[in-house]
């Protein structure tokens, strides 16, 4: 047999393997684009195959059967298989794909298609499939079209695709992680999200694939899960064996823990955590933007007591409780914000918080309710009801003088920042001077206020604030009657 017929024999079965399988194209290209040894953990034929099974849908233009979303850790290659090597693939099986990719970077977003391009246009993908070619009038780095009708159009978060759509949306990295404890920036992400959304050919058939680290409660995952649901495949894949793992049969391939010992080895994770912080860390490779047992506050910082054991030592103890309204009666507005109250007493040099309630009540209601609530939880008159004046504070509090007999004061309007002030509370809290006493509020109090800054609501956190500067502020010890071994623990 020639040397031609060789080369012509080869060039067929590469090309059919290629079309048939997404991850052979993926190995049979990767050095066009990446000079760097391949190390094909077990995560990149997973994804891999994710991918086509979702292709063949595009292919069809049949109803899409979800969106996809995929959390990773960086250094994974998930930019390298979804956003690069993904489109050039679709081309091979059918050319009339038009594909828009997003990043949140412009310069990112441009250099993911460029690099699609250069495996379009090297020589061995022209020799395997010589009939894509791009169109040398429509060849832009960011925007190209081939002479099959197939397009690429790239743009960023906060950047405009006026007049574009596809038949598939790829968004990958929305948000830059050096922005992700900005509100406004993860408004900006949200709402480009929502704006590809609208850049589809056909609603019904155009799927939507988000790639992504997590970075925040109320990042563009959060978005999705809690606006989409049931409609979203979910694969997370944590650089940790944790159960954060989706589908949970994928914890079984994870090695010694961890998902690529190789690429992401215990040394590397370690110095990541040390470059990130634990915060950061969490979010990035951990894919869960709470840190297990506290961001600024930990869990284990709280003392823990049963109601029958705080209700032996309380005595007489006047009660105080701190109210944080979320009602503005501009705007009339209850639904997202609720209030919050605790009920707090102060016994031998340490705090003790016994009940708290998150409320999602108008204005007549609250006033109505709080009587009630702050008699059936021990208030007499040497104690207080103490109110942020923020929203309709002030008006809760010249509404209860005046129609009761509480006493009702507000507190100190802070000037710092929610994340200074709960930095200064800290070492109180970590030195165990404040008492949870046993109760159904304690899961969601502990999640809000160990979860800060990164949860969708903080009135725990400002109420814990306000009662550590009122009854703590200038105690420097906890006292010997109060440990462990004297009192018990649940």
């Amino acid at each position: 047999m020639s040397k031609a017929n060789v080369e012509a024999i080869t060039i067929a079965y590469n090309r059919e393997m290629c079309k048939r399988n997404f991850f052979y194209f993926v190995k049979t290209f990767w050095d066009v684009i990446i000079k760097e040894e391949p190390v094909y953990n077990w995560h990149i034929p997973f994804l891999c195959q994710e991918l086509q099974e979702l292709s063949v849908h595009i292919v069809r233009r049949d109803p899409k059967p979800y969106d996809l979303l995929i959390n990773i850790p960086p250094g994974t290659t998930k930019s390298t298989i979804v956003t690069v090597m993904w489109p050039t693939w679709l081309w091979t099986v059918d050319p009339t794909i038009r594909v828009i990719s997003n990043s949140y970077s412009g310069d990112l977003s441009l250099d993911h298609a460029s690099k699609s391009k250069d495996i379009i246009t090297s020589e061995r993908y022209q020799a395997y499939f010589p009939e894509v070619k791009i169109r040398p009038d429509k060849s832009a780095k960011g925007f190209y079209e081939n002479t099959k009708t197939g397009a690429r159009y790239s743009t960023s978060t906060g950047g405009t695709i006026t007049g574009k759509h596809g038949h598939l949306i790829i968004n990958d990295d929305p948000q830059n992680p050096k922005q992700a404890s900005s509100g406004p920036h993860r408004h900006q992400a949200n709402e480009h999200t929502k704006t590809l959304s609208s850049r589809k050919v056909n609603k019904e058939n155009t799927p939507v694939v988000t790639i992504m680290q997590r970075l925040h409660e109320e990042d563009v995952t959060g978005y999705l899960i809690k606006r989409k649901g049931e409609n979203i495949r979910h694969i997370c894949l944590p650089a940790e064996l944790s159960d954060n793992v989706k589908p949970p049969e994928l914890k079984e391939k994870y090695v010694n823990g961890l998902l690529d010992p190789e690429r992401l080895s215990r040394k590397v994770l370690d110095e990541a955590m040390v470059d990130l912080g634990s915060k950061g860390y969490a979010g990035q490779y951990g894919q869960s933007p709470t840190v297990e047992g506290g961001n600024i506050i930990k869990e284990e910082w709280f003392r823990k007591i049963s109601y029958s054991q705080f209700m032996a030592i309380r005595g007489k103890a006047p009660v105080h409780f701190f109210l944080d309204t979320a009602y503005d009666e501009k705007k009339k507005k209850t639904d997202n914000d609720p209030s919050g109250i605790i009920a707090t007493t102060f016994v031998n040099n340490a705090m003790f918080i016994f009940d708290a309630k998150k409320l999602y009540k108008q204005f007549p209601d609250l006033i109505k309710f709080l009587p009630g609530y702050i008699q059936a939880n021990g208030y007499d008159n040497r104690g207080s009801l103490r109110i942020e004046p923020k929203a309709n504070g002030k008006s809760v509090i010249q509404q209860l003088e005046r129609d009761s007999k509480i006493n009702v004061t507000q507190t100190p309007s802070p000037s710092d920042s929610k994340e200074t002030r709960l930095n200064a509370a800290s070492p109180s809290i970590e030195c165990g001077r404040v008492y949870l006493v046993e109760g159904e509020w304690n899961e969601s109090f502990i999640d809000e206020v160990c979860g800060f800054p990164l949860k969708t609501h903080d009135e725990y956190v400002d109420l814990l604030c306000y009662a550590v500067d009122f009854h703590l502020n200038g105690i420097p010890i906890l006292p010997e009657d109060l440990t462990k071994e004297s009192l018990g623990f649940f």
